[in-house]
């Protein structure tokens, strides 16, 4: 089967490996689509993150190919989602209910950790049904399931703040996960959600989306603007940073009122100095949040059945497998501005 092959840094190859076959207690999946992610494009320009020789892909939605014996719950033709995270369902922290946070999740997810085949691929197997493959319902098509990874993060970093009906709230990024901040902060019942980001683009989004207000946070009378705004509580209840950026960080630190909450949802590796004599007397909460689990998944879908997420905010993109370099290069720098390329491995 045609599969892309990660060779190290900016070095990606279409190449022929073997078609895995269904074991016991496991599923081969036929892929319809498998999503870039960031991490992908992070990880074909940096060395240290993908083991060479590795087949990426881990946002895949497709048909349950072959099932083996001991499998129960699949069928041969089923329409499912390929991921999240590899959890391992038996340390401390699966067992507790945070199996997003099992320290044995990254190194066993398709597609990134070491000795897995990710959906880069026409199939991929899955050797952890039960914690790898979800059913996608019937009024959920593969265009919407294949934003499960995005809009999962988004609806997790919701669920794990203290937001209550009639709060305020400060999205900063409005790229494709603080969009989904934005939609379900609002089914949450945020009562005003007060968006940021310098793309004029984005800032559209984000009203689509159901920001109340938008700013342009290089403008600089936007902080102004919305303390002014925040004026009866002296900030928001609960700030979103969802760009991965100190300074749109900082800013999630300005506009929390006093005993708030800073929900970190972006990722990125340059420090952000943490004054403690100013944020100290506020009293500030500061929390991280990392992907999603198993059951948001489902939860995922039933609000995209239920017309209550709009999927329509996100453009995709679709391009066969032998486009992989051109579209990861695009990606990266910046020239392709989608929320997902989709790679179509069994077509054109």
């Amino acid at each position: 089967m045609k599969a892309m092959v990660y060779h190290g840094p900016g070095n990606v190859e279409l190449t022929d490996i073997p078609k895995p076959t269904a074991g016991y207690g496991q599923v081969l999946v036929e892929v319809k689509y498998c999503g870039i992610c960031g991490t992908d494009v992070h990880a074909y320009k940096s060395s240290g993150i993908f083991d060479w020789e590795l087949v990426p892909g881990h946002e895949a939605v497709g048909f349950v190919a072959e099932v083996g014996e001991g499998v129960a719950g699949f069928s041969v033709g089923d329409r499912v989602a390929v991921g999240p995270p590899g959890d391992c369902g038996d340390c401390y922290a699966c067992n507790t209910g945070h199996p997003n946070t099992c320290p044995n999740a990254f190194p066993n997810t398709l597609g990134i950790g070491p000795n897995t085949q990710g959906a880069f691929a026409q199939f991929v197997l899955s050797k952890n049904p039960k914690n790898e493959l979800f059913k996608i319902p019937e009024g959920v098509s593969f265009e919407q399931a294949v934003l499960f990874d995005v809009m999962g993060v988004g609806l997790h970093a919701v669920r794990r703040s203290e937001l209550k009906v009639g709060d305020d709230v400060v999205v900063s990024g409005c790229g494709s996960i603080g969009l989904s901040v934005i939609q379900t902060a609002k089914l949450a019942g945020a009562c005003r959600v007060i968006a940021f980001d310098p793309v004029p683009q984005r800032r559209e989004l984000a009203a689509q989306a159901g920001a109340d207000f938008v700013f342009d946070p290089t403008d600089g009378t936007s902080i102004d603007e919305v303390k002014a705004l925040l004026n009866h509580t002296g900030g928001a209840h609960v700030c979103f940073e969802t760009a991965g950026m100190p300074a749109s960080t900082a800013t999630c630190a300005d506009l929390c009122m006093a005993n708030g909450q800073v929900i970190i949802v972006g990722s990125d590796n340059r420090p952000y100095p943490l004054v403690s004599a100013a944020l100290g007397p506020r009293q500030l909460d500061f929390k991280l949040s990392f992907t999603y689990t198993k059951e948001e998944i489902l939860t995922l879908f039933r609000l995209i059945c239920a017309g209550r997420l709009d999927t329509s905010l996100y453009t995709l993109k679709t391009a066969p497998l032998l486009d992989v370099k051109a579209q990861l290069e695009g990606l990266a720098s910046g020239e392709i501005q989608v929320a997902r390329v989709l790679l179509t491995p069994n077509e054109g």
